[in-house]
Formats: C-alpha cells, sequence, structure tokens
C-alpha cells in the first residue's frame, strides 16, 4: 500500500470517528431534553398542553375557568352521571348540592339531562381523590 492510500484510509478513519463523536453528542442532548421514551417525542410539533377531560373547549363560561371533565350522557342514575369522554366513560358522582346550568347562566333541574347530552362538569375530587364530584354541570349546546 503507497504513502498516498495510507493518507487517505487515515483521514476516513478519523472523518468516521469525528461522525460518530458528533452523533453521540446529539443523542446525549436529545435524551437529556427529552428522555428515553416516545412519550416526549411529537412529530406533529410543539402542541398546547391537553385539557383535563380532553373534550372540546366549552363556549364561554365567565366564572368558571376549565372543566374538569367534557363529555355526553350515557345515563343518569340516582347520585351518578355516566359520561362518554374523549378518554372513555366516566361515572361523576353527583350531590344534592349540585346544580345545572345552561351556557346562558340558567338554572335547570338535574333531570333535565337526557342521554347523548353534552355537558362540562366543574366540581372536586371525592373520596380521597378517586372520584369526581360535581359541583356544577353546564348543559352545552348540542353539536
Amino acid at each position: 500500500m503507497s504513502r498516498g492510500h495510507k493518507l487517505m484510509v487515515g483521514l476516513g478513519a478519523v472523518l468516521i470517528v469525528g461522525m460518530l463523536l458528533v452523533a453521540a453528542f446529539s443523542l446525549g442532548v436529545y435524551v437529556g431534553e427529552h428522555g428515553w421514551t416516545w412519550r416526549g417525542v411529537s412529530l406533529a410539533g410543539p402542541q398546547p398542553a391537553p385539557r383535563p377531560g380532553g373534550g372540546p373547549p366549552p363556549p364561554n363560561l365567565p366564572g368558571l375557568g376549565q372543566p374538569d371533565l367534557v363529555g355526553r350522557v350515557r345515563g343518569v342514575e340516582e347520585g351518578r352521571l355516566s359520561l362518554a369522554t374523549p378518554e372513555g366513560p366516566r361515572v361523576v358522582e353527583v350531590a344534592d348540592q349540585t346544580r345545572v346550568r345552561t351556557v346562558e347562566g340558567e338554572e335547570r333541574p338535574l333531570d333535565v339531562l337526557q342521554p347523548g347530552d353534552l355537558v362540562a362538569v366543574f366540581g372536586h375530587p371525592g373520596d380521597g381523590g378517586r372520584t369526581l364530584v360535581a359541583d356544577v354541570l353546564v348543559l352545552l349546546p348540542p353539536r
């Protein structure tokens, strides 16, 4: 092997080692920012944080803020409201002091809720944080 060939092989080896170092550094930076799992990766670019309940944003509800849960009524039983949400079925406890309102702010009785109605639930955790107890149910317009 001539001196020129040895020089080219050496230069190629240095280039490959340099590329491996850059790749290792880049991987270290990526893992440091996102971790090892796909949970931190978004192929669609940065997205806003998901809202609790995952449903569509309700119309302007002054004084209430973001709902804890949004879903369609599946059934109304004694002290419980069964909802279909994007995360799957959920059960919300309904107390005597739970109020039902329309988007316009009108008070309604609990028995106006029918299967298929879209509602936003504002409440607090109950039973040690395992359930959601509704304080206010807002009856949203049909979509």
